[in-house]
């Protein structure tokens, strides 16, 4: 989504640049699109129109920090993280380490170690980008909320649920002043919230918040973003949590749909929509297609192993599937696997729980 991007202002001050610009441009069209494949394309020009910067590296910073996002969302999350790396260097040159920029290409690699379930180091880089955005943007700027948003979900992850609500509250009211009630990161927030009140037990209230999240995400990006079937999959879980299952499997497989011709099946976004399909087919009593989608989801885990905790998951709650059916010595082969995973990361994983609020429980 755009707001994680860094904010192009590179044109107005340094001359027209005009390739740059204009491959710059074309990639925000075709992300704003969901046309990911494509923005990595332009994004990946606009760099090479740059390779001796003329602006202190601030066009260099901005073309590194899209590019990295982009490769977010496609699930290549070692080369983001490195691209990441690369946009704060160049922001730290050219802009320092002080400025809203910075903090934007912060607030961007504190999600990655969210996403990765890295919480203790994305809650710190939260903070240290709050900080600055505090500082130089103010407390009600949408860039502020936005940070006080993402804070509050590693504060879910880490189950400090106060605090986590509180935040997320307040980062609410500063975008619905500010933005509007409709506007996507009102969608982000209100998904937050969502999965804020489903940890804790209040289905009913979270179901409320999701629909209204999804709804506004359809709204602004259309059925077939991958943001909008972001948000649809957060309700097709809280449908399954409530027993509705014929509405989350409706749902699972219109999203699955969308994303296969989005994305492909290499990403990190489709093997969650297939891992939670596949829950909602065993316990509609389809266990063949149940276990069919759980290969298929693990492969794509496996291949990228952008996401080990998501992979863990899979692979337990597949072993689980097994089991049911009495087949317990491969099941027990794949739970030696997720222990084995599970055991490198032993260091970031055991002090808190490892978001994968997207992830259905296999029982």
């Amino acid at each position: 989504m755009r707001t994680m991007a860094l904010v192009l202002t590179a044109g107005i001050a340094f001359g027209q640049p005009a390739l740059w610009e204009q491959h710059m441009k074309e990639g925000d069209a075709r992300e704003q699109a969901g046309l990911y494949k494509e923005a990595r394309a332009a994004y990946q020009l606009a760099l090479k129109d740059e390779e001796k910067p003329s602006d202190s590296g601030f066009r260099q910073a901005a073309a590194w920090n899209s590019l990295a996002l982009i490769n977010r969302y496609l699930g290549f999350y070692s080369e983001a993280r490195q691209q990441y790396r690369q946009a704060l260097a160049w922001c730290e040159k050219s802009r320092g380490s002080s400025s809203p920029e910075y903090a934007n290409s912060l607030h961007n690699l504190a999600v990655l170690d969210y996403l990765e379930g890295r919480l203790d180091e994305a809650a710190q880089q939260f903070r240290r980008a709050l900080k600055i955005r505090e500082t130089t943007l103010g407390e009600s700027h949408p860039a502020t909320a936005q940070t006080l948003n993402s804070l509050s979900a590693v504060y879910a992850g880490q189950g400090r649920y106060v605090e986590a609500e509180r935040l997320c509250r307040r980062a609410l009211a500063i975008q619905e002043k500010g933005l509007g009630a409709e506007h996507p990161q009102v969608s982000a927030t209100l998904d937050n919230l969502s999965s804020i009140y489903r940890r804790r037990g209040q289905l009913e209230t979270a179901l409320d918040l999701s629909r209204r999240a999804e709804q506004i995400a359809r709204k602004a990006f259309g059925d077939q973003h991958p943001l909008t079937c972001l948000r649809a999959n957060k309700l097709a879980v809280l449908y399954v949590n409530l027993g509705r299952l014929p509405e989350a499997d409706a749902l699972l497989r219109r999203v699955l749909e969308i994303q296969l011709q989005g994305l492909g099946e290499d990403s990190p976004d489709v093997a969650a929509t297939m891992a939670n399909l596949a829950i909602v087919s065993f316990r509609r009593e389809l266990p063949v297609e149940a276990e069919a989608l759980y290969r298929r989801a693990m492969l794509i885990l496996e291949r990228s192993r952008s996401n080990d905790q998501k992979l863990v998951t899979v692979l337990s709650n597949y072993a689980w599937l097994l089991r049911q059916t009495g087949r317990r010595g491969e099941a027990k082969k794949l739970e030696a696997r997720a222990r084995a995973i599970a055991m490198t990361h032993r260091s970031d994983w055991g002090h808190y729980t490892v978001d994968v609020s997207d992830l259905l429980p296999s029982h």
